[in-house]
């Protein structure tokens, strides 16, 4: 079931849609429910795929079902004071409000956490990457979120042919088993983890924060084809750039 959150700050989504332009129904749960987190138990996954397939232990969190959106990023925006994503340009894109986020490097993304946490009173982060595929990966550890076979239908991708990003409840049967939305397409998300070699070992350094090498993407875009919307893919991104296909989302900690 959905952890609601009663805390964030974020404003009203657009009202619903009757339908997406797509061939399936929006999540309308999104309309009364922005904010929604999920809990993803502890437990061990597969990680990598091919030859640099291994198994590593989890421990539980809660993950927002969708990526941050215009709309949420907005609240952070006029209450921190931070620079707007430059596509704004002088006006917040209206249009775009129930779409994640993008033109927000690795540091944006942190700072929006330090101001979700410091706002709820809840510590908030970005997610690791071993946490990242967990959740995209789901219980049974398929390729796709929704399973083995790949569905251009099923999420904002090349082959769909939108050229933009989608809202961010476009694509319920995207849903991993963990019930967590728009996990592959749409938009790249930072994670925590500097980019290096295989096996994952979270004592290595690549969990530091201060490193400023460059850090792990994850989830391919509405740029990416097929081989770049897989669970397993990785990408790794100057912590300091911009791009029109990256945003993240958030982990919630545990108490």
């Amino acid at each position: 079931m959905p952890v609601g959150s009663s805390q964030l700050l974020t404003g009203t989504p657009q009202a619903p849609l009757a339908n997406t332009p797509f061939d399936q129904e929006p999540d309308q749960s999104y309309y009364e429910m922005p904010d929604q987190f999920k809990r993803i138990p502890a437990g061990r996954s597969l990680i990598g795929e091919g030859n640099d397939s291994h198994s590593v232990s989890v421990n539980s969190f809660e993950i927002s079902k969708y990526p941050v959106t215009n709309l949420a990023y907005q609240k952070f925006v006029k209450q921190s004071n931070h620079t707007p994503p430059s596509h704004w340009n002088s006006e917040f894109p209206q249009t775009l409000r129930d779409h994640p986020v993008v033109e927000v490097n690795w540091y944006d993304a942190l700072a929006y956490c330090e101001w979700l946490s410091n706002s709820t009173g809840i510590h908030h982060r970005i997610p690791t990457e071993i946490e990242w595929e967990r959740v995209a990966r789901g219980v049974e550890n398929t390729v796709y979120p929704w399973g083995n076979s790949f569905n251009p239908k099923n999420c904002n991708c090349w082959e769909l042919g939108v050229g933009w990003t989608t809202p961010v409840n476009c694509f319920l049967r995207s849903a991993s088993s963990f019930g967590v939305l728009d996990m592959v397409g749409n938009i790249w998300e930072w994670c925590s983890t500097l980019f290096t070699g295989y096996p994952y070992q979270a004592d290595d350094g690549r969990e530091d924060l201060e490193d400023d090498g460059w850090r792990v993407l994850r989830g391919g875009s509405w740029m990416d084809h097929e081989w770049g919307v897989r669970a397993a893919r990785r990408l790794s991104g100057n912590p300091i750039t911009f791009s029109h296909n990256t945003g993240f989302r958030v982990v919630r900690e545990i108490s």
